[in-house]
């Protein structure tokens, strides 16, 4: 077995790693390491490579050439199970669990071998690593119960709990947060690194690579185009043009000041009930009017309802009471009579909800998105090929090629497809969440504008977003969901976002 002849201060080392799809170069030459005591953040746009980079530390992937070393010698890590064995763990994007079991049972099947185990020995570590690291996860929760800042702890703890870990490969962990929890998780991290493990935190936010990375590879193209460390001095607008080389970064432009205009409703629900998967109350006294032309901003602690009121406007789920009219028409269940009204739904989980397994892009952007053209008993993929490589939305978003499969793609591209089959739609009502969610900078604020300008047009949005700045950049209203109520409108010229954080947990009593 070959052998790496020189100093081994590291846990991970990688020499000329490449990874090829075809005729793509997802990885060209990618050299790093991984130091015991450290944290390596590796940035990068959508796209850039990251995500691949990782599956192959994670054995997912096979690289096509170069070495990886581990303990000075050369090893193999392909497939996921001799990554485990030497000790790296990683936490997905799309979380690996099972949700009709609990947390517990989870973790079971990660860490145990068989199911004749000690359940009692296995609830205490689960109990004494979630205080030690301030993931508080119940072991006994149902994974169905838990929102993603949950589901993510519990892949934490299973990846903390798994033999031998010293290696936690994080990809785009704050992605799933809300801002409360993105502190905490950070607050986390520096406690693994404390405690010895090698931390490879794979993200495009720079913020948070400044405040806890102790190393940092910048990812362009594949390729690795900056490293620097904490000592030599990290500073963001370096990383940011490192990340984006020669491409301008465009300010979001909002014409005029915000004022509570008299548009006609595009949407209304009065006196709505929203009841959860289990027949809970999730929201009661529902008023909302969406206007013509305007972007409502929703804003709301995690698990406050969000999801479930998205659904019922895309007749995903019914009210169980009170009315909800598109353009004076009452409205019932099914998402087809919704769809023909002229609504788009982007989710707040497309990896899990938007994506069908063995569907190219082109394929899922038929579905509400570009229209269908027969030809002949089929589809003329040939024009629906041309509208896709024509389209402004396409290229405004840095699409990936139309024949690649859905299912194959990161999470910020899988982002980036439901965006655009929205936007190519040209809807009269957007329902979108957090649209920025798992986006690098650059897209963030190309997404924001055409949002902007979509609405310019005549189209009335719905957003939800965990981000504040980003609300009060592009709302012309403001409402809240808390305590089982929405409360609002708010004009942000007339409000901060301090007031709005207080109503977010002190709800109309604020």
């Amino acid at each position: 077995m070959a052998k790496d002849n020189g100093p081994i201060p590291y846990l991970l080392r990688t020499n000329g790693l490449t990874k090829r799809f075809g005729s793509l170069i997802a990885n060209r030459s990618i050299d790093l390491e991984v130091s015991p005591g450290s944290i390596h953040a590796i940035l990068g746009e959508n796209g850039a490579g990251k995500s691949t980079l990782m599956k192959m530390l994670y054995g997912v992937y096979e690289p096509d050439e170069g070495d990886i070393f581990m303990d000075g010698e050369r090893v193999a890590l392909h497939p996921p199970t001799k990554a485990r064995a030497r000790g790296i763990g990683m936490v997905f994007q799309d979380f690996r669990v099972v949700p009709a079991l609990t947390v517990l049972d989870n973790i079971a099947l990660a860490v145990e071998s068989g199911w004749r185990f000690n359940r009692k020995k296995l609830r205490q570590r689960i109990v004494d690593t979630s205080t030690k690291y301030g993931l508080a996860v119940d072991p006994d929760a149902y994974v169905w119960q838990l929102d993603l800042g949950q589901r993510q702890r519990l892949e934490i703890v299973k990846v903390l709990l798994a033999p031998g870990t010293r290696i936690i490969i994080f990809d785009e962990p704050t992605s799933v947060l809300v801002p409360q929890e993105v502190e905490s998780f950070l607050k986390m991290l520096d406690l693994l690194r404390k405690d010895g493990y090698g931390i490879l935190l794979i993200t495009h936010k720079i913020n948070e690579v400044l405040a806890c990375a102790d190393q940092v590879s910048v990812l362009r193209s594949g390729q690795i185009t900056y490293t620097a460390a904490r000592e030599d001095g990290l500073e963001g607008d370096t990383l940011i043009s490192a990340m984006m080389g020669d491409k301008s970064l465009k300010p979001v432009m909002k014409p005029g000041a915000d004022t509570a205009r008299d548009t006609e409703a595009a949407l209304q629900i009065s006196g709505g009930k929203i009841v959860g998967d289990h027949g809970e109350s999730v929201l009661t006294d529902l008023q909302l009017t969406l206007p013509k032309g305007q972007i409502v901003g929703v804003a709301g602690i995690s698990g406050s309802g969000q999801r479930e009121l998205a659904e019922v406007l895309f007749g995903l789920r019914k009210l169980t009471a009170g009315t909800l009219t598109i353009g004076g028409t009452e409205m019932k269940e099914g998402t087809k009579a919704f769809m023909e009204a002229g609504v788009s739904f982007v989710s707040e989980d497309p990896i899990k909800e938007s994506v069908i397994p063995g569907f190219s892009i082109m394929e899922h952007m038929v579905l509400d998105g570009i229209p269908l053209k027969p030809k002949g008993a089929g589809i003329d993929w040939k024009h629906i090929r041309s509208e896709l490589d024509s389209s402004v939305e396409a290229e405004a978003l840095a699409l990936a090629d139309g024949s690649r499969r859905a299912d194959t793609l990161s999470g910020g591209n899988v982002q980036r497809m439901v965006l655009t089959r929205a936007l190519i739609r040209k809807p009269e009502i957007l329902i979108i969440s957090y649209p920025s969610r798992g986006l690098d900078i650059g897209t963030t604020r190309t997404i924001q504008q055409h949002l902007i300008e979509l609405a310019e047009q005549g189209t009335a949005i719905l957003l939800f977003s965990e981000d504040l700045d980003e609300l009060f950049k592009l709302s012309d209203q403001l409402v809240v969901l808390s305590g089982k109520r929405l409360i609002g409108p708010y004009l942000p010229s007339e409000t901060d976002a301090a007031q709005i954080g207080y109503r977010m947990l002190k709800g109309e009593s604020a």
